[in-house]
């Protein structure tokens, strides 16, 4: 605003105005014989030496040597001799008057609000992301907390100055805008211009600049707003000792602001508020001497920082980006996952990795606004940075497997989903009658359609990834084929003429989506191809030999044999092969001639179990099922092998076959298994997440880290998790409930699934683990 229409004294509280502060006995005599104050007037105790007197009784000696900082006596209550070396750090603060010392910036964050705003009244606001000080203290002091979120976008993280504006010009309960320059966890100076643009503007209370890494900023790049005091009286700056000298046990914190502002914190502070100790040493760091040595290693860590650390990081494998203005005696990195996007979960794990069992400590800054993934390290010695870059390559590259790679919890159980070709959008059926489109949002799912046609349950989901079409089916007995309108951004359906008098229970799209299958209560699979002559849907339906309810089909690569399995414990493969619509089919180990509804392989299940879900090997040559006697079974008409794995957990559900030599299935036992090739055999090799969820437990509880790791190591060889013996009652899996469905990558990978649950649980996971 205006200077000259700045009055201080309309945004501090009544109470501050009339306050009458305490009058220390140092402000008035501080030299001769001081018997003023009630201190010990032999010094410090443990300095006194006790001998024993001529009579036998005791006599003390003061040694006054040993106490060159008089720590018997109370300190200077204004800090005025270390104010003085403060302007030559800062040459352009016009005297000591302007400068308020507080025990740490914390205290002067706390001061200020506590002069400016009335609890359970008025507002601060803050600018996320940001140092959460400011956030701590408004709760502490029962102050309310706006926040007008920096532009985050390419990890720019600078002001949003309009919103900022607008925000604090129109709520009459603001009265401090916190601006952090370089920013914590942002590392970003503000541009001059923007901060003159809040400055100038009509909002009527203080502007608050946080400079606590100001002295890693290259002079070529900007320096201390201190500068602007003398222009803004609503301006104070925010400084400290902590950072750049080095010195952060010494609590000693800087405010820089008008005469008048200084004079009302003094009269709020405690009358001693920071000790001679403190004050002795900040004197010492701040002579000419000393300002020459922090100079010296503040170039030291900008070199570190700019040129070893940030290259380093830029060459490490999942660091996907350097945020941020690199302002500061810290470095935030993002760290991704294989698709390129932001992971807080290898990033977190990645952290406690480090903390607990390397003994390298850093931060991870995941859930602040616009850090997703993100870790803040600070720049180190040479020797401590090379170890962090080390650390980092070993566990990136593989040494520390996440099988995690996104984890989102919808507030409802998940019976069906289906991605898009490039998962930034996911369909999802809420054990409903609708299905519920989501669309990426950062680390976030935002909803962004229902599709209502269905009245009864939809039991299943399928997107195509190349037209961007959608079938869904239902308890109904119908289909719908959903094609997105961009013009009027919604989804519009097709009804398909299934044929059907019982439920539909799966639908899935054939490999070149010319054609779906739909199985079905009614012993048959309804093949549905768009009739162009009637532009409609239309269906055939295998029926022989099928004697009850499918449950599950599969399409072969070549787009016309079929897979399904049901409740007569039996696994078949047929030929969906439609006459105008498939090209004649090459011959494979199913056959050659092909014609519709041809049996070319018949399997039962190995106990007598219903066939829950079925896939054919990438390269068609074999089909496998999981059956309700937790089994997978794999069938290979070439060579005639048919080879069953028995699970010791419970029944799985759904399974995907991503490339030859690998299985995955999953159902009520939680978590999927992956099942790999071993000669003609197939076996379990691990269940996926275990290692994961260990890392959780020790991180939530960092003193049972042993107990998480002994029951790691405690797993037996089929896989099956040891007894937490936690009695939290959950489970040691990422899922907490039945996983419903399990999906392949819409885009074509063999190293990535997708699994949701019964528990409201969507997971990405990585095969590579």
């Amino acid at each position: 605003m205006p200077v000259s229409s700045f009055d201080l004294k309309r945004i501090l509280r009544p109470n501050i105005l009339k306050l009458e502060p305490y009058r220390c006995a140092r402000d008035d005599y501080s030299e001769g014989i001081l018997l003023d104050a009630n201190e010990n007037s032999y010094g410090p105790a443990y300095q006194v030496e006790i001998n024993e007197g001529a009579n036998g009784g005791e006599e003390l000696h003061i040694s006054s040597g040993n106490n060159d900082l008089s720590l018997h006596r109370y300190p200077d209550p204004l800090g005025r001799k270390v104010k003085e070396r403060i302007l030559k750090l800062r040459p352009s603060v016009p005297s000591i008057e302007n400068i308020f010392l507080g025990v740490g910036s914390d205290e002067v964050i706390d001061m200020l609000v506590r002069i400016t705003c009335t609890p359970g009244k008025d507002s601060i606001l803050i600018t996320p992301p940001t140092y959460g000080m400011y956030k701590v203290v408004a709760n502490i002091n029962d102050v309310n907390v706006v926040k007008v979120p920096l532009i985050v976008e390419g990890g720019e993280f600078q002001l949003d100055v309009n919103a900022v504006v607008q925000a604090a010009v129109n709520d009459p309960t603001i009265k401090v805008i916190w601006l952090c320059s370089p920013g914590n966890p942002t590392g970003t100076y503000l541009r001059e211009e923007d901060v003159r643009r809040v400055l100038d503007s009509a909002f009527e209370g203080l502007v608050v600049i946080d400079e606590a890494y100001v002295d890693f900023v290259r002079a070529d790049k900007g320096e201390s707003y201190a500068r602007l005091v003398r222009e803004y009286p609503q301006l104070l700056v925010m400084q400290t000792m902590s950072k750049s000298f080095g010195l952060a046990g010494i609590r000693l914190g800087v405010g820089i602001g008008s005469c008048e502002l200084v004079s009302y914190l003094n009269n709020a502070k405690a009358p001693y508020n920071v000790s001679t100790l403190s004050l002795s040493v900040a004197t010492a760091a701040l002579s000419d001497d000393g300002l020459l040595k922090m100079r010296g290693v503040m170039r030291s860590i900008q070199k570190q920082r700019d040129e070893y650390l940030i290259p380093e990081l830029k060459r490490l494998p999942h660091v996907g980006a350097i945020l941020g203005g690199n302002d500061a005696n810290f470095v935030v990195c993002r760290i991704v996952d294989s698709n390129g996007k932001a992971s807080n979960e290898i990033a977190k794990s990645v952290y406690i990795e480090m903390a607990q069992n390397r003994g390298l400590v850093v931060r991870y800054r995941g859930t602040d606004f616009g850090c997703e993934g993100c870790l803040r390290i600070t720049v180190g010695t040479a020797e401590e940075n090379k170890v962090v870059i080390d650390t980092l390559r070993t566990l990136l590259n593989g040494k520390l497997k996440m099988s995690i790679l996104d984890e989102h919890n919808f507030p409802f159980c998940v019976t069906a989903h289906a991605f898009n070709r490039d998962k930034t959008q996911v369909a999802v059926c809420p054990n409903s009658n609708e299905v519920h489109i989501y669309t990426r949002s950062g680390a976030a799912w935002t909803a962004a359609h229902v599709l209502r046609e269905h009245d009864l349950l939809v039991t299943s989901i399928d997107w195509a990834p190349q037209t961007n079409r959608i079938v869904t089916c239902s308890q109904d007995k119908n289909a719908y084929v959903w094609t997105f309108d961009a013009a009027g951004a919604v989804w519009k359906p097709t009804l398909v003429h299934l044929r059907l008098q019982r439920a539909a229970t799966q639908a899935r799209w054939s490999p070149q989506e010319n054609k779906f299958a739909v199985a079905s209560g009614d012993k048959c699979v309804a093949v549905c191809y768009f009739g162009e002559d009637n532009d409609w849907w239309v269906s055939k339906h295998l029926k022989r030999p099928i004697a009850s309810t499918v449950l599950c089909v599969a399409w072969h690569p070549n787009n016309v044999l079929l897979a399904c399995g049901g409740t007569d414990m039996k696994a078949r493969v047929l030929s969906a092969y439609i006459k105008g619509v498939d090209d004649k089919p090459a011959a494979t180990a199913w056959g050659e001639r092909l014609p519709f509804n041809t049996l070319c392989g018949e399997f039962e299940s190995p106990a007598g179990g219903w066939v829950h879900s079925i896939a054919f090997s990438p390269d068609g040559d074999s089909v496998a099922f999981v059956t309700h006697d937790s089994s997978l079974t794999v069938a290979s008409p070439a060579t005639g092998s048919v080879v069953s794995v028995r699970s010791h957990g419970l029944p799985f559900v759904t399974l995907v076959w991503p490339d030859t030599r690998t299985i995955v299935a999953a159902g009520h036992d939680c978590a999927p298994v992956v099942f790999t090739a071993d000669g003609t055999s197939w076996r379990a090799a691990k269940r996926l997440g275990e290692d994961d969820m260990l890392r959780r437990s020790a991180a939530a509880s960092p003193s049972n880290s042993n107990s998480a790791f002994n029951m790691f190591r405690q797993m037996d060889s089929r896989s099956q998790p040891a007894k937490s013996g936690s009695g939290d009652g959950s489970l040691k899996s990422v899922h907490q409930n039945t996983i419903s469905e399990m999906h392949l990558d819409p885009a074509g990978s063999t190293a990535e699934v997708t699994t949701t649950g019964l528990d409201g649980k969507l997971v990405q996971w990585s095969l590579r683990a």
